[in-house]
């Protein structure tokens, strides 16, 4: 069985959602889960922390970090921010590191992800050395996240209650992540010391689904015609929509016991979260105020530069359809940054562009027309909404008629509007309560419960490279051996095929090799995946390596017994086992990935 669906006996399940935009996290021991259990209660006891932000208590913290020049870990979320607004009069920050939004780079930089990957720093506007690895960014935020739990659990049970030893982790991915990025998170979780037996990986519209399973969200209709919200019965069908700050990640389940679903479409989505919100802002001051203006504000002011952005964050998450203008608080240095830059007043300029009538500045606030501020979030909603709607039309779908929605970005009525509108009254979209915690709670969940997601469906085809005798007819031209020699290399033995439904910690059939020289002390399988259904050859442009399992024999392969291979593709991780047939030696290994 893959690593996270081994079951565990440890006293706590602690969850952390590293998001784009937001993160939290959330635990529960081993006691209240037993006792949630034993009484039937609809939820166990899920500790869900807060943190204080000025007036408001809020549940997660934005994903920004700061670093001290000599790259030592300093602050996190609300701490990050406030350290810069106290102090941008008493500390050179030019020295500093700052980063935010850091977890898209998995996404978007998936192709170039190693350990040695770097991550700039989100503040160096003139393209300097300012940089770390990306792997001690990402483990030094877990690392502030575990003490934070510690601290948790010390105030709740006393200082000898718990170790480390004795808390099972679990991280949220995304489920359109790739296998690269996905192991990517288990390394930085290494290198702030947690185990691989102690960690699992816990896939984002999953887990929201495992917390939403405990709760009344599905639609029903009494015996009156009225719509009451219950809760889903064997043989239900409902889309997860998770829409986060960075991505957007559908799956689609079906309810097949109390406590279990199963996966029935291969996850879809995209960089389409609230952040794409922000970027089309950032679009908007590009060409309102110019790039020089920015990068100087950015570079000189940063602290004015993000609060900027806060306060259109903060606009954002209040607007509605039915706002007819929004107020954005636009501090000063920006209008007399552009004074100095431009020699003219960004007042008496705005009449002669085309933003006439849709803008204008009053005092320190930048009040924005409704047509104008709902283009923002044009991006997100037309690629959410056109994604959901080629999901619905699939004929193997057509008894869906729920979509589930949430995440952080879940919240906005803009979003979910335009959502209703476009896939019609026959889907009912349920929103519950606090979408941007159901991934969290259900990541505990799943931390206790592995077998409640019974099966998964494969986004690639897996396989390994072999030889095998030219095929005339089959076999391109190319490949045609020459002088006498009938093996061709580069054959994509398929494992696994794109779509098939994979049962959780199930092996598929095995494939039996032979050696095809007399001498193999070793032997290496080169492991490939595509999104083609069915590739021939390892080296089509689509195919990628991810990863190379070393397999070292006792002694020589006998032809008559050969080597047989099977894997688990199920889970996170791919896991593969080797046998020798004439020795029944087993090589169990995970994925090394590149």
């Amino acid at each position: 069985m893959a690593m996270e669906d081994i079951k565990h006996d440890k006293l706590v399940v602690a969850a952390i959602d590293f998001g784009t935009t937001y993160s939290g996290f959330a635990y529960c021991t081993r006691h209240d889960y037993d006792d949630y259990l034993k009484n039937k209660r609809d939820q166990p006891k899920i500790q869900c922390p807060t943190w204080k932000a000025g007036g408001w208590m809020n549940y997660k913290a934005p994903t920004c970090v700061l670093f001290k020049p000599n790259r030592s870990f300093h602050s996190f979320g609300y701490d990050a921010q406030s350290f810069y607004q106290e102090n941008s009069d008493k500390v050179d920050f030019s020295q500093w590191y700052y980063f935010e939004h850091f977890k898209m780079m998995l996404y978007k930089e998936k192709d170039l992800l190693t350990k040695d990957t770097w991550l700039k720093e989100t503040i160096d506007v003139n393209d300097g050395d300012k940089k770390m690895k990306a792997v001690d960014v990402f483990a030094a935020v877990i690392g502030y996240f575990q003490g934070l739990i510690m601290n948790e659990l010390l105030k709740g049970h006393g200082a000898t209650a718990f170790s480390n030893d004795d808390i099972h982790w679990v991280l949220t991915v995304p489920a359109i992540w790739d296998l690269k990025a996905k192991q990517f998170m288990r390394d930085a979780a290494e290198k702030a010391k947690i185990s691989n037996d102690q960690l699992t990986l816990a896939l984002e519209p999953e887990a929201a689904s495992i917390h939403c399973r405990r709760q009344p969200v599905g639609i029903q209709t009494q015996t009156d015609g009225k719509k009451a919200i219950a809760g889903m019965q064997k043989g239900d069908k409902y889309v997860v929509f998770d829409q986060g700050g960075g991505t957007t990640d559908i799956t689609v389940h079906e309810v097949i016991g109390p406590n279990s679903v199963k996966e029935i479409h291969q996850a879809c989505g995209g960089h389409w979260g609230g952040i794409t919100v922000n970027g089309e802002f950032y679009k908007f001051l590009v060409r309102l105020l110019g790039g020089d203006v920015i990068n100087a504000v950015k570079e000189n002011h940063p602290v004015e530069y993000y609060e900027l952005m806060h306060n259109f964050e903060h606009a954002k998450t209040n607007f509605k359809e039915d706002t007819k203008q929004v107020t954005v608080r636009l501090p000063l240095v920006w209008l007399t940054k552009y004074e100095e830059i431009t020699e003219d007043t960004l007042k008496k300029v705005i009449p002669q562009t085309n933003f006439n009538k849709k803008i204008k500045i009053v005092s320190d606030k930048l009040r924005i027309d409704h047509s104008l501020f709902r283009t923002f979030f044009d991006y997100s909603i037309v690629n959410v909404t056109d994604e959901l709607e080629r999901l619905f039309r699939k004929e193997e779908l057509s008894d869906v008629q729920t979509l589930l929605a949430v995440g952080g970005f879940s919240e906005s009525s803009v979003l979910i509007d335009a959502i209703k509108e476009k896939l019609g009254p026959e889907i009912d979209v349920i929103v519950p309560r606090d979408p941007g915690l159901a991934v969290l709670k259900g990541a505990v969940l799943y931390g206790f419960e592995p077998g409640i997601i019974t099966s998964r469906v494969s986004r690639y085809t897996y396989g390994v490279a072999m030889q095998r005798n030219y095929i005339d007819g089959f076999d391109d031209a190319s490949k045609r051996p020459s002088h006498g020699n009938k093996l061709i290399d580069d054959i994509f033995d398929i494992h696994v095929t794109k779509g098939k439904v994979v049962q959780i910690g199930h092996f598929e059939p095995e494939h039996t090799y032979y050696p095809v020289v007399d001498e193999h002390k070793c032997v290496h399988f080169e492991f490939f995946a595509t999104e083609v259904t069915n590739p021939k050859y390892t080296t089509e442009s689509e195919c990628k390596m991810i990863g190379v399992l070393s397999v070292d024999l006792e002694k020589k392969l006998s032809k008559d017994g050969g080597l047989s291979l099977k894997i688990n593709a199920s889970g996170t991780e791919i896991v593969a086992v080797a046998s020798e047939k004439s020795s029944k030696n087993e090589y169990r290994a995970y994925f090394s990935l590149f």
